[in-house]
């Protein structure tokens, strides 16, 4: 797993949360959209992307640990995808997607031009 920075998580959830700012949800919407998630249907990124809004902001005001950031993540992702088999895959298996997922918001500049990758 590629080390995330909490200080440059930090500044740009604070950056996009800022009086004005859109917030984080726009962009993790765009992040989930470049995973794949828009094939999942049910919730939308938009939907999904509030929820995850709300784990990135506990990382960045209260427990500031980017790993418990990622498990948490890769838990809505497993809870909330397709049932491919009808069970669940464990936690573990949801981590690349939630790295990728906030590398994704990281680098987030409001455009799409990157082509979507297909983790789910």
């Amino acid at each position: 797993m590629t080390a995330l920075s909490f200080t440059r998580l930090r500044e740009r959830y604070l950056e996009d949360t800022r009086m004005g700012g859109s917030g984080s949800a726009p962009a993790l919407a765009r992040a989930l959209e470049h995973i794949g998630w828009r094939a999942v249907r049910d919730p939308s990124p938009e939907e999904l992307a509030g929820y995850l809004a709300m784990l990135v902001d506990a990382c960045v005001h209260e427990h500031r640990d980017i790993m418990v950031l990622m498990d948490g993540m890769a838990t809505v992702l497993r809870d909330t995808g397709p049932l491919l088999d009808g069970g669940l895959p464990p936690v573990e298996a949801y981590l690349p997607a939630a790295e990728e997922l906030v590398l994704r918001y990281l680098r987030d500049d409001s455009t799409h031009e990157s082509p979507p990758l297909s983790f789910l």
